[in-house]
């Protein structure tokens, strides 16, 4: 099991080495078996990587993300997919009815939104806690209510204060979106794992993101980045920004502890059950056999 996330600040080379990564940077060498690494973000603009170690990565299903110039992850290197069953499994995906996609969506955002509630528990705000456990059971096949929007812009002034906005150029904004874009790459890197076309989402269905279906399953994880990102801005630790130690406790978030089917795990493993799940809900015409995550409180999984 993959466990490791590196975060490269500095320039230097990056190569392959008897199957193991190899930093170079200031005549010091570090290496790292690249079967332990989950993700890799590179940052530096000094950074030179081999192609030998680019399919090292790429046949270890290992994340590699690149930065712009504002630091922020903006290219992600995917292998070609290696399922034995491709076809299989592009069949299902393109198959899918409406229907069927309408009540996988409704499953999808009833969890969010009580992984959300958990959130505010978690915040001490309770009151509003209650008000989304009942939103929860008022999603319907489709979300043709948008109970994810009503319930975000409770959840997010509650949680972050009565003049916050998702949209808004913050230091609050750029850590929730740096961690989301790490988790987004992981879901990425799952789905093409199992065969999944990443661009043919359930709901999300643009015609310029190749994600869709990323962002479709990222959803039900969102509230642990803000309950992490909360933790973060409650110790005043994001007032200058994106730092590396802000940075470091970002990509982290793959490693924390996450409830799934009543199994405590690491987050790239619920990832991992969340879309293989999604091959039965498909073939099975029945959206409650899609498992997905609960938030746990916020500790880091321990890998026995």
């Amino acid at each position: 099991m993959s466990w490791r996330s590196i975060l490269i600040s500095k320039g230097g080379k990056l190569s392959l080495k008897q199957n193991q990564l190899c930093i170079w940077q200031e005549e010091a060498e570090y290496t790292v078996p690249i079967e332990d690494i989950a993700i890799i973000v590179v940052e530096s603009k000094e950074v030179v990587i081999t192609a030998p170690l680019l399919s090292a990565l790429a046949l270890n299903g290992v994340t590699l993300l690149t930065c712009d110039q504002q630091f922020l992850p903006c290219g992600q290197w995917l292998p070609f997919s290696q399922y034995h069953r491709q076809l299989k499994i592009l069949k299902l995906q393109i198959e899918a009815t409406t229907p069927q996609k309408k009540q996988l969506w409704q499953e999808i955002i009833k969890q969010k939104v009580l992984n959300q509630a958990f959130v505010l528990s978690q915040a001490q705000c309770e009151k509003e806690s209650a008000k989304l456990h009942i939103m929860a059971k008022q999603v319907k096949s489709g979300d043709k209510e948008n109970i994810e929007a009503q319930a975000a812009l409770l959840y997010f002034q509650t949680l972050f204060g009565k003049t916050f906005h998702r949209t808004d150029d913050d230091n609050i904004n750029s850590h929730l979106n740096y961690a989301y874009t790490v988790l987004r790459s992981a879901v990425a890197r799952c789905l093409v794992y199992y065969g999944w076309l990443p661009s043919l989402g359930i709901f999300h269905h643009s015609e310029l993101n190749a994600f869709n279906l990323a962002d479709d399953f990222i959803e039900p994880f969102r509230p642990l980045v803000d309950l992490l990102v909360w933790e973060l801005w409650k110790q005043n630790k994001l007032d200058k920004g994106l730092t590396p130690y802000t940075k470091q406790q970002l990509i982290k978030i793959l490693h924390k502890q996450i409830q799934f089917q009543n199994e405590t795990l690491s987050v790239l493993s619920a990832i991992d059950r969340t879309i293989a799940s999604l091959k039965i809900a498909f073939i099975s015409k029945n959206a409650k056999q899609l498992k997905l995550p609960n938030i746990l409180p916020l500790e880091e999984y321990h890998y026995e």
